[in-house]
C-alpha cells in the first residue's frame, strides 16, 4: 500500500506491503520538509478512478530556483481526516521547524490523528527520493492493486500510538541537518590539516565549501531537473578539483625532473646559438617553406642527429633483427626494413627505450556503412615504418625538427621517388607535451617548457608499390595522398589526422579510472595541428597545448607516471566514406618505461651528446 506520514514538518510518501512496515521514518520513498519548501494545500470531492474515496487532497510545490511547480495527491479514508491533514499541512507550510504547531490531536471517529505522526492512504511521487518527486507538475494516483490495502482508523491510531513510543524516529526530521554538520565539521578539519603542513589550499578548500552548500540546498529545494543539472555541475568541480591535486604532484615531480637533475648533476645551460645559425646549417634542399611566414624563431644550442636522445631498444639475442642490423648496420636500408618487420619479441623491453609498434595493436575503421554500424577492427601493416625519434626538454616548443635535429639520409629510404610531386617520402610527427602545469585560461599556444618528441617516418616498401599505380591501390594509400596533396591549404581535410595512444595493460598501471575509458581512443587534430612542406618530408606539428582543458590536465597528470608503463602511440588519417575505408596506421612507436626525467634538456645534456 502507499501512505503518508508526518513527522514534525516532514511529509514522507511510503509504498510499504502493510502499514506495519512504516518502522523507519528516515528511510520514506520520497521525503518534503514543509518548513522549507514552498506549498499550498487544496481540499477537493472528486471521485478519480482507481482511488478508494472522493476525499482528496493535493499538495502543491512550487519550485523557487527554476519557477516550476510539481504536485503530490493524497486520497484520505473521510472528510474528517481530510480536515486534520488540510490543517496540518497548512500549519507547516513556510513556518520553521522550531514553530509551533497548535493542532496535537484530534478526534477522528474511534482514533486519534496526531500532527506528530499521522498516516492518510494516497498516492505520491513515482520514484525514490528526497525532498519530493512527481517531476513534470503531475501525480501518481493509487493504483487498484492497492485498493484492498486500506485500514480503519483504529488500525491508524493503534500504529502511531506505539510508534510515538519510539523517540529515535522523532529525530528523523534532523538527519540530514547533522549529516551536513559532520560534513562541514570534516571539511574545516581537513583544511587545518592542509594548512599544518604548509601547503595551504584556503581558495581551493574554500570554494568547495561554496559548492556544496549550494548543492544541498539546490538538491534539498529544487526539483528534479534542479537535482540533475546541480550533481552534474558538482560532478565536474570535483573532477576539476581531483585533477588540480594530481597535477600539483605531478608538477612536484616534474620540478625535480629534466632541469632538476642536471642542476643537481652539476651541468649548465649551453649558449645558445646565435639567431640564424640553423637556417645557414640547414641545406637548400630542406629549406622550409614557412607557410606561417615565422621569420623569428626560439635559437636551440646545439643541432644533433635525429635518434639521439633517447636509445632505440636493442634486438633480442639470436633474433632475426640481429642478424639483419649485423649484417647490414644500424643506420642502413635494410636495418629500417628489419626493424619495420620485426615483433615484439624481437626486441628487448628495456625500460626508457622505443621501438617500432604494432600495426594490429589499434582498432581502426572499416566499412560498409561505417556510420550505421560503428564497426573497427585491427589496422593492416602501417604505411610508414619509424626511423627515428627524440625526446627533448627545453624552455620552449620545438617549432620545426631541424632547429634541433638533422633530419636522416638514408640512401633508398629518404631519397626515393614516390612518383607524386604532392608525397615526400619522409613524414615527420613533431608532438609537444606541457612541461609545466597547464592552466585553465592560458594564452599563446603553451610557449613554455615543453617536451618535444619528433618522430621520423619513411614510407614502407609496400606503400612505395601501391604510389606507382593510384588506381589499384588500397583505400589507404589513396586517402595518404589526398591528405598529402589537400591539408596543406584545407583546414577541414587536414583536421582528419587522428592520434592515438594505447597504455598496454592499463588496469595494473594505476591509472585513474576516468583516463582508462580513454584508452586506445582516436583523438582528432584540428586547429592544434600544423602541416608543413619542405623539400623532401612533411612534418606535421600537434601541439597539446592547445587541447581542451581536461584534456591538457589528464595527459599533465599521468607524464610522471610514464616510467610504470609502455605506451604505444600511432596516427592514422580518418576515413569517412565507404570508399575511404578500412582505416589503415600511417606510423607509431612503442616507448617502453619512458622516463620524463631522463630527457635532453637543450643546451644541459646534448653538449655530450
Amino acid at each position: 500500500m502507499r501512505c503518508f506520514t508526518l513527522y514534525g514538518p516532514i511529509l514522507c510518501y511510503h509504498d510499504v506491503p502493510d502499514l506495519d512496515s512504516v518502522a523507519d521514518p528516515s528511510r520514506p520513498r520520497a521525503r518534503l520538509n514543509l518548513a522549507k519548501a514552498e506549498t499550498i494545500a487544496e481540499m477537493h470531492s472528486k471521485r478519480k478512478p482507481g482511488l478508494p474515496s472522493e476525499h482528496l487532497l493535493t499538495i502543491n510545490i512550487y519550485d523557487p530556483i527554476v519557477h516550476s511547480k510539481r504536485k503530490w495527491e493524497m486520497c484520505c479514508t473521510s472528510r474528517e481526516q481530510q480536515k486534520v491533514w488540510y490543517d496540518a499541512i497548512n500549519a507547516w507550510n513556510g513556518k520553521g521547524e522550531g514553530s509551533a504547531v497548535e493542532i496535537t490531536a484530534q478526534k477522528v471517529g474511534d482514533a486519534f490523528l496526531t500532527v506528530g505522526a499521522a498516516v492518510g492512504i494516497g498516492a505520491g511521487p513515482d520514484h525514490d527520493g528526497e525532498d519530493g518527486g512527481g517531476g513534470g507538475g503531475g501525480s501518481t494516483r493509487l493504483s487498484p492493486s492497492h485498493k484492498e490495502g486500506r485500514h480503519s482508523m483504529s488500525d491508524l491510531g493503534k500504529y502511531h500510538a506505539e510508534a510515538k513510543a519510539r523517540p529515535q524516529q522523532q529525530r528523523a526530521a534532523h538527519v540530514d541537518d547533522e549529516l551536513v554538520a559532520k560534513a562541514a565539521a570534516r571539511a574545516v578539519e581537513l583544511l587545518r590539516e592542509k594548512l599544518s603542513e604548509g601547503r595551504p589550499k584556503f581558495p581551493v578548500a574554500v570554494l568547495s565549501v561554496v559548492v556544496l552548500n549550494a548543492a544541498i540546498h539546490f538538491v534539498r529545494n529544487g526539483s528534479e531537473e534542479t537535482y540533475k543539472a546541480t550533481m552534474l555541475f558538482a560532478n565536474a568541480f570535483a573532477l576539476y578539483v581531483f585533477l588540480k591535486e594530481r597535477s600539483s604532484e605531478a608538477g612536484s615531480r616534474l620540478r625535480r625532473g629534466p632541469k632538476a637533475r642536471a642542476a643537481k648533476e652539476g651541468r649548465s645551460v649551453a649558449a645558445p646559438k646565435p639567431a640564424g645559425a640553423d637556417e645557414r646549417a640547414r641545406s637548400p634542399r630542406t629549406a622550409p617553406a614557412d607557410a606561417e611566414g615565422v621569420s623569428s624563431r626560439r635559437s636551440f644550442a646545439r643541432t644533433l642527429p635525429a635518434g639521439s636522445t633517447i636509445p632505440r631498444a636493442s634486438p633480442a639475442r639470436d633474433s632475426a633483427l640481429e642478424d639483419a642490423l649485423r649484417a647490414h648496420g644500424p643506420e642502413s636500408a635494410a636495418a629500417v626494413r628489419a626493424r619495420a618487420a620485426a615483433s615484439t619479441d624481437d626486441v628487448e623491453a628495456k625500460p626508457h627505450t622505443y621501438a617500432n609498434t604494432d600495426a594490429g595493436t589499434f582498432n581502426l575503421r572499416v566499412g560498409p556503412n561505417y556510420k550505421k554500424n560503428k564497426r573497427k577492427a585491427p589496422s593492416g601493416p602501417a604505411l610508414y615504418d619509424l626511423v627515428s625519434l627524440d625526446f627533448l626538454y627545453a624552455d620552449a616548443p620545438l617549432k620545426n625538427a631541424t632547429d634541433k635535429f638533422r633530419v636522416p639520409d638514408i640512401p633508398g629510404i629518404t631519397d626515393v621517388s614516390t612518383g607524386h610531386a604532392h608525397i615526400p617520402p619522409v613524414l615527420i610527427v613533431n608532438t609537444w607535451l606541457p612541461g609545466e602545469e597547464p592552466a585553465m585560461f592560458a594564452k599563446g599556444g603553451g610557449e613554455g617548457e615543453t617536451y618535444s618528441i619528433p618522430m621520423v617516418f619513411a614510407l614502407s616498401e609496400d606503400t612505395l608499390k601501391q604510389l606507382k599505380d593510384l588506381d589499384i591501390a588500397s583505400p589507404g594509400v589513396k586517402l595518404l595522398s589526398e591528405w598529402c596533396k589537400r591539408a596543406e591549404k584545407e583546414p577541414d581535410f587536414r583536421g582528419r589526422f587522428k592520434c592515438m595512444g594505447m597504455i598496454e595493460d592499463i588496469e595494473s598501471t594505476g591509472v585513474p579510472k576516468f583516463i582508462q575509458g580513454y584508452n586506445g581512443k582516436p583523438a582528432l587534430v584540428t586547429k592544434s595541428g600544423t602541416f608543413r612542406r619542405y623539400a623532401n618530408y612533411i612534418e606535421f606539428t600537434i601541439n597539446v597545448n592547445l587541447w581542451a582543458f581536461l584534456a591538457r590536465k589528464g595527459l599533465f597528470t599521468i607524464t610522471p607516471t610514464f616510467p610504470d608503463f609502455v605506451f604505444n602511440v600511432g596516427f592514422t588519417i580518418e576515413g569517412r566514406k565507404d570508399e575511404e575505408l578500412p582505416e589503415v596506421l600511417l606510423g607509431g612507436c612503442r616507448l617502453m618505461n619512458l622516463d620524463p626525467e631522463q630527457a635532453v634538456v637543450d643546451g644541459v645534456d646534448d653538449v655530450e651528446l
